[in-house]
C-alpha cells in the first residue's frame, strides 16, 4: 500500500485533472503513480510530458521505440523496483518481447543471439549508467557510439538517467501493481498522435486558463 494517499477523480483540482486526462489520452490509462505524484501538479504535469517523450519516438523523432524500451526494463531490473519492472516489462510485450528476451535482457544478454549488436551496446550502457560505472569503463561509451549518433546517445542516457530517478520514487513510496485489465490498456502506449502530446502540454499550469479549457474540451470528444 502507497505510503501517502492518492487522489481520486472527485477530489482532483483542474490542474491534477488535466495530469489524469493527458494520462488517459496519452497513456490508455491511470496508473498508481500518476495520482500519487499528481498531489504536486506543477512538478508531475511536465513531469509526464518528460515521461511520454522518453517512451515515444513520435515526440522526439530520434530513437526507435524498441531501443528505448530496452533500456527502461534494463534500467528497471537493475533498480529492483517491482512496481516498474511489472510496467515496463508489459509494455516489453506489447511490444514484441518474448519471454526469452526478458530473461535474456535480466541474465546474460551480451551472449545473447536474440539482440542485435545495437540493442547489445544500449542495454550495457543503461547498465553502466545504472551501475555508476561510466567513470571507469570508457569502452561502453566507445560501443554505443558505433552504432548510435550523438542526439541518440544523449537520449539513451536520458531516457535511463529519468527512469532510474523514477524507479526510485515508485519503490520508496512503495506503490502497489494495478489490477490486470488496468495493466493490460497498453495499446496506446505503443501508439501516439503528437497532437495529443502537444494538446497536453499547452494544458499545463503554465499556460494560460483557456489553453487548459480547450485540452479538457479535447479530451473530453
Amino acid at each position: 500500500m502507497a505510503v501517502l494517499p492518492l487522489i481520486t477523480d472527485e477530489d482532483a483540482t483542474p490542474e491534477q485533472q488535466a495530469i489524469f486526462d493527458g494520462s488517459r489520452a496519452l497513456l490508455g490509462r491511470v496508473s498508481n503513480s500518476t495520482p500519487l505524484a499528481a498531489a504536486s501538479p506543477k512538478l508531475m504535469q511536465p513531469l509526464m510530458g518528460f515521461f511520454i517523450a522518453a517512451l515515444r519516438h513520435e515526440i522526439t523523432g530520434e530513437l526507435d521505440v524498441w531501443t528505448k524500451m530496452l533500456v527502461i526494463v534494463k534500467t528497471s531490473m537493475l533498480k529492483g523496483c517491482a512496481y516498474c519492472i511489472g510496467h515496463n516489462t508489459t509494455l516489453g510485450r506489447a511490444l514484441g518481447m518474448t519471454d526469452e528476451q526478458t530473461h535474456a535482457l535480466e541474465g546474460d544478454y551480451r551472449n545473447s543471439d536474440l539482440f542485435s549488436a545495437a540493442d547489445k551496446a544500449a542495454i550495457g550502457w543503461a547498465e553502466c549508467l545504472t551501475e555508476r560505472h561510466y567513470h571507469r569503463d570508457k569502452t561502453t561509451m566507445a560501443e554505443l557510439k558505433e552504432h548510435f549518433n550523438d542526439t541518440q546517445v544523449l537520449e539513451i542516457t536520458m531516457v535511463s538517467g529519468f527512469f532510474n530517478f523514477w524507479n526510485r520514487f515508485n519503490d520508496a513510496m512503495e506503490l502497489d501493481i494495478e489490477d490486470a485489465d488496468n495493466m493490460n490498456r497498453f495499446k496506446k502506449s505503443t501508439e501516439l498522435d503528437p497532437e495529443d502530446y502537444v494538446a497536453y502540454m499547452r494544458s499545463c499550469w503554465w499556460n494560460a486558463e483557456d489553453a487548459m479549457d480547450g485540452y479538457q474540451a479535447k479530451a473530453a470528444e
